[in-house]
């Protein structure tokens, strides 16, 4: 596996955000350079500004925003993956704490960073985005950058000036404790911060992952799971063992995100059964 199905599902949600938000940003700066002030008939509404460069810069503004928003949530809905049955982290002091932290991105985010050695310009980056998404998004939040990662933001200016093309740092820790407008370079940069520590979590996870045990606890799972009697488990339960090898092999595949998988940890799967306190009667 050289990523989990959570990364997958990551960067479905997020992949070619900041492609989108040039597209979206160039479509902008095209309707301020030409004469269109009214709707195309095709849209079926109505939109004819009083001004329409305020609009235009408003709107620009609004779409910044929303893409922050949609990585953060991209980034929560990863971290929460990671932590569902089947477990990815096998560790249950650390799944213990996440559930601690409630819905708070940032807490987890932190808690992440902290047990996987995520790399302080890393932490930094994502912990400006967080902190300026909920200063911007919750009317009553009053977040700010945590000391460390404004040391961090410091002492790391130059790698992350190298690493981002050029991003300077300056202001952004004040940026996100005010909800502050973020430049086009700002916005990118922090979105490609999403993505780097993803990355970096997620090649950690790797690093302990235990194949056989994620296995058995999947197909059991999804024994379990009465949602499954007449999906997963009844297919599985029918099938001889030669057959339920195949089977099990292409699900793995397909919904957990294993690119191969050894002998011994299918074997491992082969002759489990329904647990008697979930068998339907």
């Amino acid at each position: 596996m050289t990523k989990t199905q959570p990364r997958i599902q990551f960067k479905k949600h997020l992949g070619q955000a900041n492609h989108f938000l040039i597209t979206s940003l160039v479509a902008l700066h095209a309707l301020g350079e030409n004469s269109v002030v009214e709707a195309p008939e095709e849209l079926r509404t109505a939109w004819n500004p009083k001004d329409k460069s305020a609009s235009i810069s408003r709107s620009r503004n609004f779409v910044l925003q929303s893409f922050l928003g949609w990585a953060v949530d991209s980034v929560d809905m990863y971290l929460s993956l990671l932590n569902r049955k089947p477990n990815y982290l096998q560790n249950s002091s650390l799944s213990s704490r996440l559930d601690g932290a409630g819905r708070s991105v940032l807490k987890k985010v932190r808690i992440y960073s902290e047990h996987y050695k995520v790399q302080p310009l890393t932490q930094a980056l994502i912990d400006v985005l967080i902190t300026w998404r909920n200063n911007v998004f919750h009317e009553l939040a009053d977040n700010e950058l945590s000391a460390e990662s404004r040391k961090g933001l410091a002492a790391h200016a130059t790698d992350i000036a190298a690493g981002y093309r050029g991003l300077d740092v300056t202001g952004l820790a004040e940026k996100s404790k005010e909800g502050a407008a973020l430049t086009f370079k700002e916005t990118a940069s922090l979105i490609n911060a999403a993505h780097n520590f993803v990355q970096e979590v997620d090649a950690a996870v790797l690093a302990a992952f235990d194949a056989k045990a994620f296995c058995i606890e999947a197909v059991q799972d999804a024994l379990n799971d009465k949602k499954q009697e007449k999906g997963f488990a009844a297919k599985y339960l029918c099938l001889s063992t030669e057959k339920r090898v195949r089977f099990l092999h292409n699900w793995f595949m397909n919904s957990h995100g294993f690119s191969e998988l050894s002998k011994d940890a299918i074997e491992s799967c082969l002759n489990l059964s329904r647990q008697p306190s979930v068998v339907s009667h």
